[in-house]
């Protein structure tokens, strides 16, 4: 928006309005052809004078002769010389060898003309990570550290990445252990991390890896049973064959349609408690089914109907629409932006105004991608309800093939075209939408099946390949290529079905990799040398919580309404976990004397980060673990309340006559799929002997494991 009347556009992108802003308005002001010396141009820049953005550039800088030669020679305004076609950067990738720690990039711009310059001095550069390297105006790249990073190039709305790597000499006691490799992910894998000088973990114990296959998979402990069976095991296979058990769970299915879920926005304030229903059931069939990913997001994309009786419809209706919206494409654009966020791992948010400001995604790409769904029409089922509460009803989805094509800036119409390709022609008639799933779903997108397995490869590493998941762009580059790239067309062959992947995945060596590190991997948090120990998702603690304590939550939710005050409720059937829910708005807060009706989330999954559903991206889920986490677990009313119960899993034990260690391994077993140490044994048991209340001592253990970071953390 400029200083003090002040404005240009974002990286020069209109050329014009520039020129006007630095030549002729504010009666031309800024600059002075006559004594180039004494512009504003110059003397801000310069620090000649006060200036907030402080000295930009040096006199002899090759900036400040541009600038001062350009004012000096009259300031042309040259609006009809050749446009640019390309930019070269060289080197386009190098991998610095210590001691080699700088870099010096040239760019070199060629022109319609068939002219061609050195603009390297001239350039915008940009690190995509200044902690490992820098670089300044000139294109010099200095490294701070080992590491990888992408230099972003921009001249004259041209933008080329570069992808550099400094390797450290490596620690003089370094030896690369060799470790064996199950599948292909673990020779990308490992194949990186060589280069790196840095060693991986050691396999993780069958202990861990069967908690952590069940978790991960399926959202739930393994019962004691299973853990011991599993463990006493001497097949060589039997970590391949509980994957695959666990592949065909019902609480597979639970809890993957949860993590889709979360990222449609299936919530009550989109498309009602109905809707949601509606929509997780369809969900949970295709995924059941194992049907390919490929083939829910075309049946999604081309759904129509009502919301209710059609539930894939719900993609459509799961847009918010605020009443100060007045953007006619609102609806659209919203469309566009999920759409590239959920299937091609593209966030396009940044280029609704102006080209993005760090990727090659234009204004243009934008509306082109929106102008897919220019005849999609939404309306409301059904009388409307008081002021305020219109979106609370069934919705309706239909396609208008007539539809008017998006405009610009109301007189310039958008042409369907896909994010960074050229428009091409479509006949009419043609539901646009077919046209974009028929492009999405190809084997040689290059969006796709990318941001499919990065997704999936986070839900299992807690950290994607290119992270933010939902992320990927120049500037953002992904931390082994060669790996996605496998994983992506390993899930192209296999029909774009999820199961496949999962399972590829899970019997890597990387995945089983333990999350303790060694000397030589304790600092990284990218490669995958260990696993990544990460709090476990709200629902699951809740539910794990609920299982080891043998006292399920139970969850009573008001039903939709659209008038007045809801009145009826449901209750869930009893042993309903919170993967499980529908909806996450399940507290209704009532204001009967004001008509005033508000839903929030379960208090324990809203401290513990459970998202509203609002975002189509991970990042609506908090992750980390906080203080107000902390105290819900050490003195919050849910965990106390568990434990002081008269029924549950407690009291069952100590009526049942089981010894004391009789049920602490009971406990260990069931809420970290191990026995406790026999320091740790004695440790409890002693405090039982000398606790004049066993009950009382009971509980204070159990407290003790469930707000130990073992149980809270997956590992």
């Amino acid at each position: 928006s400029g200083k003090g009347g002040f404005r240009l556009s974002l990286w020069g992108s209109d050329a014009d309005f520039d020129f006007e802003q630095l030549a002729r308005e504010a009666f031309g002001r800024r600059t002075n052809p006559f004594q180039p010396d004494n512009s504003l141009l110059m003397q801000k820049p310069l620090a000649q004078i006060p200036h907030v953005g402080g000295q930009r550039f040096h006199k002899e800088d090759h900036v400040a002769k541009l600038l001062h030669t350009w004012q000096s020679e009259g300031l042309t305004h040259d609006s009809d010389t050749a446009s640019i076609k390309s930019v070269e950067v060289i080197p386009l990738k190098r991998v610095l060898m210590s001691p080699a720690m700088e870099q010096q990039l040239a760019v070199r711009a060629t022109y319609d003309d068939g002219s061609t310059e050195d603009v390297t001095r001239i350039t915008t550069y940009l690190s995509s990570d200044l902690a490992i390297a820098q670089v300044d105006q000139s294109g010099f790249v200095q490294f701070q550290q080992q590491g990888e990073v992408a230099i972003l190039c921009r001249y004259m709305g041209q933008l080329v990445s570069v992808r550099l790597m400094h390797i450290a000499k490596a620690d003089q006691d370094f030896h690369w252990p060799n470790p064996s490799t199950n599948n292909f992910v673990d020779h990308h894998v490992f194949s990186k991390l060589q280069l790196l000088n840095i060693a991986p973990s050691e396999i993780c114990s069958d202990e861990t890896f069967v908690r952590r296959a069940y978790l991960d998979l399926c959202g739930i402990l393994p019962s004691p049973d299973e853990t011991s069976s599993f463990i006493a095991s001497t097949d060589p296979n039997k970590r391949e064959q509980l994957v695959d058990q666990l592949l065909g769970r019902s609480e597979f299915t639970d809890y993957w349609t949860k993590k889709w879920m979360d990222v449609l926005r299936v919530s009550r304030d989109s498309i009602q408690l109905q809707g949601a229903q509606a929509f997780q059931r369809w969900l949970r069939d295709q995924i059941q089914n194992d049907l390919p990913l490929s083939e829910i997001a075309g049946a999604l994309l081309t759904s129509q109907g009502e919301s209710y009786k059609d539930p894939a419809t719900n993609y459509f209706c799961a847009t918010p629409m605020p009443k100060e919206v007045t953007d006619a494409d609102y609806l659209q654009k919203d469309l566009a932006e999920s759409t590239a966020q959920l299937f091609l791992g593209i966030r396009l948010q940044c280029a609704q105004c102006h080209n993005h400001p760090y990727e090659r995604w234009t204004q243009n790409d934008y509306l082109g991608l929106a102008a897919f769904f220019s005849q999609v029409k939404r309306s409301r089922l059904g009388e409307a309800g008081p002021s305020g509460r219109p979106d609370r009803r069934q919705m309706a989805v239909q396609i208008d093939l007539d539809a008017a094509r998006l405009t610009e800036n109301a007189n310039k119409h958008i042409t369907a075209h896909f994010p960074g390709q050229s428009p091409e022609a479509i006949k009419d008639g043609t539901d646009l939408r077919t046209v974009l799933v028929d492009w999405l779903t190809r084997p040689d997108n290059p969006f796709f099946a990318k941001s499919i397995v990065n997704r999936v490869w986070f839900h299992l590493n807690g950290r994607g390949i290119v992270d933010p998941v939902d992320d990927f762009r120049d500037s953002n580059p992904s931390v082994n290529d060669e790996l996605l790239e496998a994983l992506a067309q390993h899930f192209i062959s296999g029909g774009f079905r999820i199961k496949p992947l999962i399972r590829t995945i899970t019997l890597s060596r990387t995945y089983q990799l333990s999350s303790v590190s060694n000397a030589f991997n304790r600092t990284d948090h990218r490669y995958f040398s260990h696993q990544n120990a990460r709090p476990l998702p709200a629902e699951v603690l809740l539910d794990a919580i609920c299982e080891v304590t043998g006292i399920p939550e139970s969850y009573e939710i008001m039903k939709d309404y659209i008038v007045g005050i809801p009145t009826e409720s449901i209750t869930l059937p009893p042993g309903t976990r919170a993967v499980q829910l529908p909806v996450t708005d399940l507290v209704t807060l009532i204001n009967s004397s004001g008509n005033y009706v508000r839903y929030e989330l379960h208090p324990f999954l809203r401290t513990f980060g459970q998202p509203v559903r609002r975002q189509t991206c991970e990042c609506d889920r908090s992750t980390g673990f906080s203080r107000k986490q902390a105290l819900e677990l050490t003195v919050g009313d849910l965990v106390a309340g568990k434990l002081s119960s008269a029924k549950g899993r407690l009291p069952e034990m100590l009526g049942s006559g089981a010894t004391d260690e009789q049920i602490l391994n009971q406990l260990y077993q069931r809420a970290l799929a191990r026995h406790p140490s026999p320091e740790t044994q004695r440790t409890f048991l002693d405090y039982i002997n000398r606790n004049p209340d066993r009950r009382k001592a009971w509980e204070d253990i159990l407290w003790t494991i469930l707000n130990s970071k073992e149980f809270v953390y997956q590992h």
